[in-house]
């Protein structure tokens, strides 16, 4: 075998269930979650990868279910059933579906949809199906479904591959409006291209720019936007758990805190509490401050993103906040 060339399976050889998943595994696919209600009243859920459109006319579906599967029974009766194509941020909806317990509803919001059928809230598209036909597949038995409602939001995909979740986004090679700079063959980006705190530094520099700008024509620096920023999701904080998200050493963080007290934005008050502990609060003036300011930020952040998709922008901070939580301790 030529190095490099891929290792073939010969089905004449012993035949490897577990290397076959693993080839099947490098086909990625969405996530869905096939919900039913049987003529009982009982609910029943599963989360499903093997889901595939059919026919447009009439408008069919396709997806498949164990025999050995506890709700076989209940899908095979049930009229209808729902299919719910799950967001990127549905990781921990999809394992609850795919682990055997008594009540895979517990907790999730949803409502009823044809048939009984539970449709769950926050999907990227969902598919309201008559119980069509069903066919033998093997140790499988295939569902055909006709769709007689469905909807859809703009929202990232959650994708399965190679035994992992994973995100669906726009390939960097389809341009949006300019086509990016890709490397040919055996050409090396330039270090500072390729390392990530660069790169994290540039886009915050880039992106941050006209916004600190636009903060100064206001009069307001771009630490007492943070402070005001902060406190406006979680108002009577403490100077050091402040700090930690300011993005200031307590010191300068204080010297801050009494420019602000004096322009009427903040105030510090002991905790009724603990009167030991001093909290940092908005003042009215302050909120009406950070309420302007707000708007501000979200009109230049949709500017920033007018190339991107609502899905990649969801994608992009998604991955951002994961780096965050990540290194966190690091």
């Amino acid at each position: 075998m030529a190095m490099g060339q891929p290792k073939m399976t010969d089905m004449q050889e012993p035949f490897d269930s577990r290397a076959f998943r693993n080839a099947l595994g490098g086909f990625a696919t969405g996530v869905t979650v096939v919900t039913a209600c049987d003529p009982a009243g009982e609910r029943v859920g599963l989360t499903v990868s093997s889901f595939n459109s059919v026919s447009l006319d009439p408008p069919l579906i396709l997806w498949s279910l164990s025999k050995a599967a506890r709700s076989m029974p209940a899908f095979r009766a049930a009229s209808h059933y729902a299919v719910n194509v799950l967001a990127a941020d549905q990781v921990e909806l999809s394992q609850q579906f795919a682990r055997p317990t008594e009540d895979k509803f517990a907790g999730v919001a949803c409502h009823e949809g044809i048939g009984g059928a539970p449709l769950l809230d926050g999907c990227v598209s969902w598919f309201e199906c008559r119980n069509a036909m069903t066919y033998e597949g093997g140790d499988h038995l295939i569902f055909v479904g006709e769709v007689e409602r469905f909807g859809c939001e703009d929202r990232p995909a959650l994708l399965f591959h190679a035994g992992q979740y994973g995100l669906a986004t726009r390939h960097p090679e389809t341009p949006a409006v300019a086509k990016p700079t890709v490397p040919s063959e055996g050409e090396k980006r330039p270090f500072v291209d390729d390392y990530l705190l660069y790169l994290l530094a540039r886009a915050s520099h880039q992106v941050s720019a006209r916004f600190h700008a636009r903060l100064a024509e206001l009069g307001v620096s771009v630490p007492e936007w943070r402070v005001l920023a902060t406190l406006s999701d979680s108002d009577g904080m403490t100077v050091s758990e402040l700090a930690k998200i300011v993005l200031f050493k307590q010191p300068t963080l204080t010297r801050i805190l009494d420019r602000m007290e004096n322009d009427g934005l903040v105030e510090r008050r002991a905790s009724q509490g603990d009167r030991r502990k001093v909290l940092v609060h908005v003042t009215t003036d302050g909120g009406k401050t950070v309420a302007r300011l707000k708007t501000v930020a979200k009109r230049h952040e949709t500017e920033v993103l007018s190339d991107y998709g609502p899905g990649e922008a969801a994608v992009l901070k998604m991955v951002l906040r994961t780096l965050i939580n990540r290194s966190a301790d690091g």
